[in-house]
């Protein structure tokens, strides 16, 4: 799965669904239960390298009017490691009067997507479910070597018995769409916030004006995106032979995602991006250049307002020529980078801005 994997922390084939279907969980926010290990009132950012500070993902645009739009590269699902995030991400959260994100989990506009959405999902289980589960009187354990089989026991735990009746396929698709949830990286699952899951929360409490970016219409890129996530793990299975294709997918994947951190440069998004572009073109065009260009419009409309902005959306769609950075020069703005403390200590006093 590759275009799936390498992204899927910053932009995954079941991010949108994830953001979605949260809207309906009763289960208490992440972001809330975490919110003292975040130092929410820091505030070091530069434009500058100091002593001390590093690249990070926050990108800053400087308006007519003297306001500022930032653009943070966001991590739709944040393990505890990643926690807190760098300096610059709450300093432009602190600095900024507006907050825009991909979408606004509690708006009735995306309580309307979700009920829209469900004929396309509840379609895509009737159409495939079939071949997601194990074949009448063998169980996964079955389709699996031992090696493979003694690898997801200890990667999953005890949780590894309810998911007997999956086939490989329904394997690799449960965890492309709901994230991991075994006991060993369990911090990786759906249910755990990412970065703009704990700004959404922010701005509720500090009451800062939401803008969601997509509109309705992305609700009918969700069916799309999970029939080319089941192709892909179908081609990886042909190819691979089960077993690799469950290893590759669910127990090499290389861990967390960091690169959203430091700013994914333009090399980095073209090498994680070539598969996808490749074998999903339309697919690519959907979820990515098709969305920045409708995104770049209210973001250019900040940039010429009044009021400071913080744009936060998944880390892949600043960077490359497709990239919401590339946009904002052809449009004759100088998107700069900002400097800030990678792993700043959750502290209580609010701490100058240096730039």
């Amino acid at each position: 799965m590759k275009y799936s994997i390498k992204i899927g922390p910053v932009f995954s084939t079941g991010a949108l669904l994830f953001a979605l279907l949260a809207t309906s969980c009763s289960v208490d926010n992440p972001a809330e239960q975490q919110l003292s290990l975040h130092p929410v009132q820091e505030s070091r950012m530069s434009d500058k390298p100091l002593p001390g500070y590093v690249p990070t993902g926050v990108w800053r645009v400087k308006g007519r009017s003297g306001n500022v739009v930032y653009l943070a590269g966001t991590c739709h699902v944040v393990p505890d490691s990643q926690i807190p995030f760098p300096s610059t991400y709450y300093a432009a959260y602190q600095q900024s009067r507006k907050l825009f994100f991909e979408i606004d989990p509690d708006s009735i506009a995306v309580k309307f997507m979700l009920v829209g959405s469900l004929p396309g999902v509840i379609g895509f289980m009737i159409d495939h479910g079939s071949e997601m589960r194990s074949a009448e009187g063998q169980t996964l354990s079955q389709s699996l070597s031992p090696k493979t089989v003694k690898l997801l026991r200890a990667h999953y735990g005890s949780e590894y018995a309810s998911m007997e009746n999956l086939s490989p396929l329904g394997l690799i698709m449960k965890h492309e769409l709901m994230g991991d949830t075994g006991p060993n990286k369990g911090d990786t699952g759906p249910n755990k916030g990412g970065v703009d899951d704990l700004f959404t929360l922010l701005a509720r409490r500090d009451h800062k004006k939401i803008t969601a970016l997509d509109g309705q219409s992305v609700a009918k890129v969700i069916k799309p995106v999970m029939e080319a996530s089941l192709a892909e793990a179908r081609r990886d299975i042909a190819k691979k032979g089960p077993d690799a294709a469950v290893r590759e997918s669910i127990l090499e994947n290389g861990g967390p995602d960091t690169n959203w951190r430091y700013g994914i440069s333009d090399r980095q998004a073209a090498m994680e991006l070539a598969s996808m572009k490749k074998d999903e073109p339309a697919m690519y065009q959907m979820l990515l250049p098709q969305r920045n260009n409708q995104w770049i419009k209210p973001i250019t409309r900040a940039i010429e307002g009044k009021h400071s902005t913080a744009v936060f959306v998944g880390a892949l769609h600043l960077p490359g020529p497709d990239g919401l950075l590339a946009l904002l020069r052809k449009e004759g703005y100088k998107p700069e980078q900002m400097y800030g403390i990678d792993r700043p200590k959750p502290v209580r006093s609010k701490i100058n801005n240096p730039s």
